[in-house]
């Protein structure tokens, strides 16, 4: 731990959470917030990410894009885990796909998939189960992804050490606003926003968004002039990117534990009071709502020595009767896929799902 966070000073940590706050391409803001020349900022980002793996990547609204956000667990048998991983491989629309333990043996993937044909999700994972390719699943259809900017507020940079404030986690729950944020309301519409161009723009901004517009122009075919005039005039002036989730582990995950935990609330007040203290705390990753539901799925990220006062915690948001029940997943991160906007299966306006190929290619993979 100690070795991992020798990089991280004061001025590092506000330019970390600045990168959330303001996006890769607002350094002038960023350095004024800081009070240091844009300039030395630029060096310490770039020494972070050559040193620290810093990553800053679009977090896109899938909703503008007519596409729903859906979380599948499915569990297989030992000894038939590859197998399952090429059953999610093949279902398109897949965002990320990693291997999941303990509660559930298998995998845990999100999907962004067409409005329009969302009966065919469940009809898939529900064939892949009759021919055996997994034993159960489990299938959420979620708002979007809330991404939590990194936050250093427990952190003790003169020790170098977290200080992990459980307590005081809780009384500020209790004591929290019963608004629910925005972004856990349930969305009422899913328009088609982009073209194909856009989609692709939006697909390379997810894997880098610090990237300049001299190679995003190449990547598309179309000159840096149209690439900065397609990325303010559609893609920003349309809220297409909601905001940057910063990828930064705030300790080695050597160490540490990653979990989705999916915590039903008592109402929807008491799943809001919930919601509106996650976004500086340290340990959560990011964080959603199942739709039409008052249960929260959130992705914490916390070291092996603290894991049990999360749950301790949220035991004791039970007894005070604002938890009514909650299970948790282990996530193992590697190995991982990552998938993004995909592009690739819009044609002519419109999303495209084949369910027949779809159908048959999951047969060939379980040998049926």
């Amino acid at each position: 731990m100690s070795d991992y966070m020798k990089l991280l000073d004061e001025t590092n940590a506000k330019i970390i959470e600045g990168l959330g706050k303001y996006g890769p391409r607002n350094t002038v803001s960023l350095a004024k917030s800081i009070g240091l020349p844009r300039s030395t900022v630029a060096f310490r980002i770039k020494k972070l990410k050559k040193n620290v793996d810093l990553e800053v990547n679009a977090r896109v609204d899938f909703t503008k894009l007519g596409l729903k956000r859906a979380i599948v667990i499915a569990e297989t048998l030992p000894g038939k885990w590859n197998k399952l991983w090429e059953v999610f491989e093949n279902l398109r629309y897949l965002t990320y796909l990693t291997k999941c333990h303990g509660r559930f043996y298998g995998c845990y993937a999100i999907f962004a998939f067409p409005v329009e044909y969302k009966a065919k999700l469940k009809e898939y994972f529900e064939e892949a189960k009759r021919l055996k390719a997994l034993s159960r699943y489990l299938l959420f259809w979620i708002t979007n992804l809330c991404e939590v900017y990194p936050n250093f507020d427990w952190f003790n940079f003169k020790e170098k050490k977290w200080a992990f404030e459980w307590s005081k986690w809780v009384e500020e729950i209790s004591k929290a606003s019963e608004r629910l944020p925005e972004c856990l309301i349930d969305p009422k519409e899913y328009p088609i926003m982009a073209d194909g161009k856009d989609l692709l723009i939006l697909r390379e901004l997810e894997k880098n968004g610090m990237i300049e517009f001299n190679e995003l122009a190449k990547i598309i075919s179309i000159t840096p002039q149209s690439a900065a005039h397609r990325y303010y005039k559609h893609i920003l002036k349309r809220n297409l990117v909601i905001d940057y989730d910063v990828k930064y582990f705030p300790y080695s995950y050597q160490i540490s534990d990653t979990c989705i935990f999916f915590i039903g609330f008592k109402d929807e007040k008491a799943l809001a009071k919930f919601g509106n203290t996650l976004d500086d705390k340290p340990f959560v990753l990011s964080y959603g709502k199942v739709l039409g539901e008052n249960t929260l799925i959130a992705n914490t990220y916390t070291p092996k020595a603290e894991f049990r006062n999360l749950i301790e915690s949220l035991e004791r948001l039970a007894e005070m009767n604002f938890v009514k029940n909650f299970f948790h997943v282990m996530l193992t991160l590697l190995p991982h896929k990552r998938g993004g906007v995909p592009y690739e299966f819009f044609k002519n306006g419109a999303w495209q799902y084949n369910r027949k190929e779809n159908l048959e290619r999951l047969r060939k993979i379980v040998g049926q």
